[in-house]
């Protein structure tokens, strides 16, 4: 079977600092809860979890859209928080099946 190696590339965005992260969190006045609920009334879903991994930096990275509805409930420019990159993602892809001739009777 022919195997396609696609090649993509995606945008990531990383926390620059977890401790300036959260000290805009208790500045605004937000739990992990309350800022997971807020970015997820902004059409982004988000839960207490993600918020509770960025602020002990066991993740440092999320969704672009989640970064943005993040930052606007802290009432902060994106770049104050997280830092884009773009990553190159390598997936080996197997072909499209082909259609078949019509069947006859």
């Amino acid at each position: 079977m022919l195997v396609v190696r696609k090649i993509e590339r995606r945008f990531d965005v990383e926390l620059v600092s977890r401790d300036a992260f959260r000290r805009y969190m208790a500045y605004r006045d937000h739990s992990a809860r309350t800022l997971a609920d807020a970015a997820t009334r902004r059409g982004v879903p988000t839960s207490k979890a993600t918020i509770g991994h960025l602020m002990s930096g066991f993740v440092k990275q999320t969704r672009p859209e989640r970064a943005k509805a993040i930052c606007e409930v802290l009432d902060v420019p994106v770049d104050a928080l997280f830092v884009v990159r773009v990553s190159t993602v390598q997936r080996d892809v197997p072909p499209a099946p082909q259609p078949t001739k019509g069947m006859t009777r």
